[in-house]
């Protein structure tokens, strides 16, 4: 309730613009907001949180075989985080893919270093076949990944998802970890986003997709705003992003009223990297410092349990136009935008 009041008391024009004016506030669009905004909190209060561990902790036999594949497990994982970061060597440190790296000595003088998101991340990428595909950017090519191999991939995705919904229910820490470990997924890797844009292109006959709306609502984005902000930021709207999919990308609605929606869209990404980046207390503190001590795990969990991340996710069933349709998407989002 904070972050709405916090919102609420926004420079007038851009509150209009966002909000509207008091008497016809969209309070929808507020509490999305809010949530949006409080879910980055808890994430970074999280990973603040976390301890570091040296990989061996994470070891079942701590052998010299067992080390060595998840010391390959890691170099696989590094090398193609490294890719994206080359390719925008000017990603803010709080970026997706900011993470070790073991190119300066007092890296490899300490060893690879985890957390245990860290961790479950990493594996997630070198053990999901659908993950690897996509890093791999096999994803789009039916003679690298058949149509069958495809369902099998997104079929033991689906499996992950519901083990993880089982394990949520375990602990206060169990629901604010595997709740964080789908949002993170969804964010990076824009899963549930894209299967529901390929339903909905075979549902209404879209033949076609505007790229940059696409990026704009599961890709990496720099935002010029028309308040005199300008942020370099990823879509991590994972639960609000799913609520215009049907509006933006179906073709019976007008570009200038889809144009409308973009625009908003981009306003509320910079008020994200605003609010976690730029809003204080009345003491002068990071707000998101104020909100990582203060804050508990408990608090977190209740907030999941409200905000229930894992109902973004469906079982997902194929056509063979469903999948045309998903190698198309994925193709859009990896190659660099035209």
């Amino acid at each position: 309730m904070d972050i709405v009041e916090a919102l609420r008391q926004m420079p007038p024009e851009r509150k209009v613009f966002i909000f509207g004016i008091d008497e016809d506030e969209d309070l929808d669009w507020i509490m999305a907001v809010a949530n949006y905004i409080t879910l980055e909190f808890i994430k970074y209060s999280y990973d603040y949180n976390d301890p570091v561990y040296p990989l061996r902790h994470f070891l079942d036999n701590n052998d010299d075989s067992e080390r060595m594949l998840q010391s390959r497990i890691v170099k696989y994982v590094l090398k193609y985080k490294k890719k994206e970061l080359e390719r925008a060597p000017n990603l803010p440190p709080y970026h997706k893919y900011s993470d070790i790296d073991m190119d300066n000595m007092e890296q490899k003088l300490k060893g690879y270093r985890f957390t245990e998101m860290n961790y479950f991340e990493h594996q997630n990428i070198h053990d999901l076949e659908i993950i690897k595909a996509i890093v791999e950017k096999r994803i789009v090519s039916s003679k690298k990944v058949s149509n069958q191999h495809f369902e099998e991939m997104f079929e033991q995705y689906d499996k992950m998802v519901e083990e993880l919904m089982k394990w949520s229910l375990r602990s206060d820490h169990d629901m604010v970890f595997t709740s964080l470990a789908l949002f993170t997924l969804e964010w990076k890797f824009a899963i549930e986003t894209l299967y529901h844009i390929a339903w909905l292109m075979e549902d209404k006959g879209i033949k076609t997709i505007d790229q940059s709306t696409l990026i704009l609502i599961c890709g990496g984005v720099m935002i010029e705003s028309q308040f005199g902000d300008s942020v370099i930021t990823d879509s991590s709207m994972v639960m609000e992003r799913l609520y215009v999919l049907d509006f933006l990308f179906d073709n019976k609605n007008k570009w200038p009223y889809k144009q409308s929606l973009i625009d908003l869209i981009k306003e509320i990404l910079v008020i994200g990297v605003r609010f976690r980046e730029a809003v204080e207390t009345e003491d002068g503190e990071p707000y998101k410092e104020w909100f990582r001590k203060e804050s508990t795990e408990e608090d977190w969990a209740s907030f999941f349990r409200y905000y229930n991340i894992f109902s973004i996710w469906q079982k997902k069933e194929w056509t063979r136009k469903r999948i045309q349709n998903m190698r198309v998407l994925y193709d859009l989002i990896i190659r660099p935008k035209e």
